[in-house]
Formats: structure tokens, sequence, C-alpha cells
């Protein structure tokens, strides 16, 4: 094993020995991941730089998913990105390789790839900023399934290490393009449109039928996205910058049209969020980690979570309201 792979490893170590002393707050588990992000970056720029120099321009790295909102659990994959400020092949080629260096790196310490490849070891997720400006154009214009969920990742994109200012621009650009054709936040909505039922009528809770996790709501898709996706296209329609759902939250909550619903949203929101906390921070790997099995709760806790699914399903029809009728 190598001096890098034995420090990585290292990392990895004291992450798993240490990551229940942080899970009292999706809060406080989010700067832990945080931190051990750093660590892992601070490491790959120092390899990278002894190999090919340093630098050549201001750059960034930037969070994506579920770790851009600060929202990860306890096993969470990579989403990340850089944008860089010099449009040369020579730039490009530096920090395509310093990503590369650095998803390795997070892989190492037990953050599994993205299957989706969004990392900065992908030259679609690493570009110079007038390349990421023309792209996300392109994104806007040519308005398909595959471009609009790029957008949505944007959206919660939010800056680890290097320069403030162009993730910030990006979402300038994003919510410009709405406010200037409103049939393309319609499309932005549509985009996450499709929402599993997951609690009937009578209050029962539709969990998988087959496969391994027979007997178990996918609580990501069915409780967490719907909350994620739908706030995240009020703060867009409104020009709301930070990633956070929570932190959207209370921005909503400042302007008097989306006031009176947006405390109990918020409310079941922080719900959910303690919910995945207790619920899933045993999980072995990161597929179990969306998973929860309803026999294993009790009276209380099934009551609990029908009202998050129920609330994520009034959330989503509230918001669609609002981009219907523009």
């Amino acid at each position: 094993m190598t001096t890098q792979e034995q420090t990585y490893a290292d990392i990895r170590h004291e992450k798993n020995k240490t990551i229940d002393r942080h899970l009292h707050s999706t809060q406080q588990l989010n700067a832990f991941h945080d931190g051990i992000m750093k660590q892992v970056f601070t490491i790959s720029l120092q390899v990278h730089v002894n190999q090919y120099g340093s630098p050549p321009c201001p750059y960034s790295l930037f969070l994506l998913g579920s770790a851009g909102r600060f929202e990860q659990g306890t096993i969470s994959d990579q989403d990340h990105g850089i944008v860089f400020e010099q449009d040369t092949d020579e730039a490009a080629s530096y920090f395509l390789g310093l990503g590369k260096t650095f998803s390795d790196g997070l892989h190492e310490a037990g953050y599994p790839y993205c299957e989706g490849k969004v990392m900065s070891s992908n030259p679609v997720w690493c570009r110079s900023a007038k390349s990421w400006a023309e792209q996300i154009a392109l994104w806007i214009e040519t308005d398909t399934l595959d471009t609009i969920r790029s957008l949505h990742m944007i959206c919660d994109a939010r800056v680890l290490c290097g320069e403030k200012d162009s993730v910030p621009a990006f979402k300038k650009q994003i919510t410009s393009a709405f406010k200037q054709d409103p049939h393309k936040l319609k499309r932005f909505f549509e985009n996450i449109q499709f929402m599993k039922k997951s609690v009937g009528l009578f209050g029962q809770i539709f969990t998988e039928q087959n496969g391994p996790h027979a007997g178990s709501l996918n609580l990501k898709q069915s409780a967490f996205l719907p909350y994620v996706n739908a706030i995240r296209v009020l703060a867009m329609k409104e020009g709301i910058e930070p990633s956070s759902t929570l932190t959207r939250m209370k921005a909503l909550k400042r302007l008097p049209i989306y006031r009176s619903r947006m405390e109990e949203y918020e409310e079941a929101f922080r719900t959910l969020l303690d919910f995945r906390l207790r619920a899933l921070k045993n999980a072995p790997d990161y597929d179990s980690s969306h998973y929860v099995n309803i026999d294993s709760l009790g009276p209380v806790r099934k009551r609990e979570l029908r009202h998050i699914l129920k609330m994520a399903e009034s959330l989503h029809h509230y918001v669609q309201r609002f981009i219907v009728k523009g």
C-alpha cells in the first residue's frame, strides 16, 4: 500500500470510528462529512501539486446532490464538480486530473463513486467558467429530461473549497432564464412531477413488493426527494440562492404568499431528517441506507412516517398550483 492510499485509509478508519459521535443532528453529521471531504481534498491537491505543479488559475470545488444541500445521511456517495478560471486546454487537463485524484481519494475514504458519474473526474462536471456558462445555456435551451435534471443538480451546488463567486453565477443564470420564459420553470417542475404513491387512503404504507428490500419503503424516493424537489422549484422561482432545503424554506417563509403553509412543511421536513437519522443510522451499505423496514417500526414511528408522507404529497400539490398558474 502506498503512502497516499494509507492516508486515505486512515481517514476512512477515523471516519468509521467517530461518525457515531455526530449523529445528534443532520447539521452536525454534515459538518462532519464536510470535514472529511476537506481532508481528502487537501491530500489530493498535494499529491497532484507534487506531480503536476501548482494550480494554473483560481478554481472552485463544489458539492452537488445531498452534499450540496448539506443533507447527507450516514452513508453518502459522491456528487461534485470543479469550475476554473482559465479557458485553456492546459487548465482543463490539470483540473480534470485533480478531479480524478480527489474522486479516487473519496472512494478510498469510504464515499462510493457516483453511478451517474456526477464527479469532477468527468469532463462534463469539470469546466472553465466560460464553458460552464455555455453548458448551462445549452441545458436550458435543449430542455430535455436529462438536461433539466442537470439543471436541478446545479441548483443544489455549494462550494467546498476555493473561490466562492462562480457557483452563485450559475444559479443566477438559471433563475434569469426562468423569469424570461415561465414555460421553462414549468418544464423544471415537470421533470420532478411524477411522485410514486406511498400512503393509501386509509393510511396503509406502500412498500417494495419484490427484491432484497421487499417490505421496506424507499425513504429517499417516497419522502425525501418530494420535499427537496418541490422546495427547489419554489426557491428557483423566487431567486433564492442557498442550497439547503431548510434554508430555502426559511427564505420562502419571509415571503407573504408562502408564509401560511411553509411553517408546517418545514416542521414535517425537520421530522423527516430526524426520522432518517434514527431509522437508518445502522445501514450496512449505501443502497440499504435509503430503505426503512416498516415492520421494524412501532406504532408511534409509523404514525410519524405516515404524517411525513402525507405532507410530502400535500407539498407537491401546493407547489404545482403555484407553477401552473405562473
